[in-house]
């Protein structure tokens, strides 16, 4: 087997490092407000402080919060409630950007934004929101944006009304309209960060691998220009040279019998020399027309160096690395669609290609750890790779990769992968 050379490129920063990042810097300043302000200016209106007082003294005597007796031990279990919710968003928040998983990651940010919620911090509410644009499709993002905004529009509200009957005030409307207002800046982070990160991250993906398609491609090319100069040569050879050589014969056939028995000595050497310059031409035009193989190795190699964001593990059998020139072609279009389609829906993280000759095929297996599953409907791309290598009596089938993601093998038969 040989493996994939490593590509001299800057290195991938996961997307979880800065979600945890942000999320340990927004836990550390709400906890850190908390310690500042101590004991005696920290302030309980939120889920988290509610339900430490509640455990503490009760909700029924909100006034036994002074208390000299009850504040510290209120204090405390808020303190450590806030620590542990933040704490759990922190590890929510790296976990969501590291997953590959619909489901996993849905759950994660579902927890995350439960977090943000009780906790009642606004940083942590756009931290949600950037996340909700990066992870999710669109349709799905508006609909938990839209959740999200509503739950903390209610939190605010029932935190209103709260305040008021222990004010044994009217509720104050203006606030919870200023509130709700506030919580707009989750919009504009979802729309702002999250989704303007994803359209980048997305760019930049697709014109690297834009980028190595196009040097493989021209690694093809040239090999196939190549074999077409080599044709076009000893197409020139044929007409030219070896038209005129074989005239040449036969006028010095003609001179010998018509010399007679005084034949130069010169002219039987002529003809020989004629004879075996001819023979050499056609050797020559011969190995010229043969279809050398493609090194298609060398041009899967230089594909799967320049893709981003993407672990690519190629090993190709020595006997499979080169190719006749229609196998070739099919065989590189096919891995490039299957590389694509990786990059565009499956999430995946890693790729294996292997390549090897099998009971007369060469067999061309790829496989990704990504959330794509068997069974779906098939697109362009499938029935355009099925078509291919129809053409050269090949096959496609699908299946489950190893233990998940999505696989593909592709077989052509070995009169025209092994000339």
């Amino acid at each position: 087997m040989t493996p994939a050379p490593t590509a001299n490129r800057m290195p991938h920063i996961p997307p979880w490092t800065f979600a945890f990042a942000a999320a340990l810097l927004f836990a550390g300043l709400d906890i850190g407000a908390v310690l500042s302000a101590g004991v005696d200016r920290v302030s309980l209106h939120n889920p988290i402080g509610l339900a430490a007082l509640a455990a503490s003294v009760g909700m029924q005597d909100w006034q036994a919060w002074t208390g000299s007796v009850q504040r510290p031990a209120v204090f405390q279990s808020y303190a450590i409630a806030k620590t542990a919710v933040a704490l759990i968003a922190v590890a929510a928040a790296a976990a969501a950007c590291a997953t590959r998983l619909p489901r996993r990651r849905a759950a994660l940010l579902a927890l995350q934004m439960a977090c943000a919620l009780a906790l009642d911090s606004t940083p942590f509410h756009l931290l949600v929101a950037v996340q909700i644009g990066m992870l999710l499709p669109l349709r799905t993002a508006l609909a938990w944006l839209a959740i999200q905004y509503l739950l903390g529009a209610g939190i605010d509200f029932l935190l209103v009304l709260d305040f008021a009957q222990r004010q044994a005030q009217p509720p104050q409307w203006p606030l919870l309209a200023y509130l709700c207002a506030e919580r707009a800046v989750v919009v504009a982070g979802f729309a702002a960060v999250g989704r303007l990160v994803l359209y980048e991250r997305r760019t930049r993906q697709a014109l690297a691998a834009a980028h190595a398609q196009v040097l493989a491609t021209q690694s093809l090319l040239a090999d196939t220009v190549r074999s077409g100069e080599r044709l076009r040569i000893a197409r020139d050879l044929h007409d030219t040279i070896g038209h005129h050589l074989t005239a040449l014969n036969l006028h010095l056939d003609l001179a010998l019998r018509q010399a007679g028995d005084a034949v130069p000595p010169a002219l039987p050497t002529a003809r020989t020399v004629s004879q075996d310059l001819l023979a050499q031409v056609r050797s020559v035009v011969t190995s010229t027309r043969d279809d050398r193989p493609i090194d298609l190795g060398h041009a899967l190699r230089m594909l799967c160096a320049g893709l981003p964001a993407l672990t690519v593990d190629l090993r190709i059998d020595a006997g499979a690395a080169c190719q006749p020139t229609p196998a070739a072609h099919a065989l590189f279009r096919c891995i490039q669609e299957a590389i694509t389609n990786t990059l565009r829906h499956a999430q995946a993280r890693r790729l294996d290609i292997v390549i090897g000759i099998h009971d007369g095929m060469t067999v061309v297996r790829v496989s990704d750890d990504g959330c794509g599953r068997p069974g779906a409907a098939e697109g362009n791309g499938l029935r355009g790779m099925r078509e291919r290598l129809a053409e050269l009596g090949g096959t496609l089938t699908c299946g489950p990769g190893n233990g998940s993601g999505f696989a593909l093998e592709m077989r052509v038969p070995q009169a025209w992968s092994n000339p």
